[in-house]
């Protein structure tokens, strides 16, 4: 059984091939894997942990794609449903700038939004250490009511749950419905990794600390903000830490929070979430070490093939 469960979208991303344009003066796309929680599975993947991926994509040439792409890098696909009425969805983006995106998501409705609550696996589920999922399955039905089972049959068989609000305003009706379901899961997650604006979204807070605290405040034991360049931070009862980012010519900033993720959850697989929040030095180590994984995927384009191994990771590390 796997270290580490991801569940959520696996989409087709088409990046833009020149970079500094919008989407709107863009004239080339090429075809890559995407979606954030497949990307965290991969990435657990590559730093040597055994990872599976949970989610619905289309039963068309897309679809196997994703299958195919995510199972060479070593994540156990044995859970995936495929669709045969919905399509495998589609993210075109541009590079702007090497730290900004502009998205435009073809899903009406996409297949990962039809994540099949019956076809879950409840024994598969509650083997698992570590459960991750994101909030763009939250979105609809009937994806929202099987990510949110897929999580509690996980919790109840002893998984740290991982939670990664990952705001895309523009799939959501309106932002007060984004925000309802976003903040749902906070009171049975164990850890939440947000961004400066996911967290100013959740909270209404633009000071950091105080709105960590508040996340904190809805169950969560580990809160983590990261800042890209300006690094990252750690709330936890009794332990706040910021962590410093790495100086890197950043090519691609797209999947950097994912990589982080991953790295992350690899240190909560080895050492366990009471010990994380608890030892200030062990939490330090392990996002610096996520920090590095991040750091490493920003200076390539793309983000599985950028994603980092364990032995790149390290060697990075050494002199920093």
């Amino acid at each position: 059984m796997p270290d580490l469960i991801c569940l959520g979208e696996a989409l087709i991303d088409f990046p833009a091939v020149e970079s500094g344009k919008s989407l709107i003066d863009v004239n080339e796309f090429r075809k890559v894997a995407g979606g954030a929680p497949a990307n965290v599975s991969v990435g657990a993947a590559k730093l040597e942990r055994s990872a599976a991926f949970i989610g619905r994509v289309g039963d068309d040439q897309f679809g196997h794609y994703l299958k195919e792409t995510i199972e060479q890098n070593g994540v156990d696909v044995s859970q995936l449903q495929f669709d045969r009425k919905a399509r495998t969805g589609l993210a075109f983006f541009s590079l702007p700038t090497p730290n900004t995106r502009d998205f435009l998501f073809y899903r009406n409705p996409s297949a990962d939004m039809m994540l099949d609550a019956s076809k879950l696996d409840k024994d598969y589920l509650m083997e698992s250490e570590v459960f991750h999922f994101g909030s763009i399955t939250l979105i609809n039905e009937p994806s929202r009511s099987s990510t949110m089972k897929a999580a509690r049959i996980a919790k109840k068989g002893g998984a740290v749950i991982s939670y990664d609000p990952n705001l895309r305003m523009s799939l959501w009706p309106d932002e007060g419905s984004a925000l309802h379901e976003i903040k749902k899961p906070l009171g049975m997650v164990d850890i939440v990794k947000v961004n400066d604006e996911e967290l100013e979204f959740l909270t209404s807070e633009s000071d950091y600390r105080k709105g960590m605290a508040k996340l904190l405040s809805h169950g969560p034991k580990l809160v983590i903000l990261t800042l890209g360049q300006k690094g990252s931070y750690v709330l936890a009862e009794g332990l706040c830490e910021n962590i410093g980012a790495f100086d890197v010519d950043t090519v691609d900033a797209t999947g950097c929070g994912d990589s982080f993720v991953s790295g992350l959850l690899c240190g909560v697989i080895d050492y366990g979430i009471k010990r994380l929040t608890k030892d200030k030095d062990l939490i330090r180590s392990v996002l610096r070490f996520a920090s590095a994984a991040a750091a490493i995927t920003s200076t390539e384009k793309g983000v599985i093939g950028a994603l980092p191994s364990r032995k790149k990771v390290m060697e990075f590390l050494k002199g920093r």
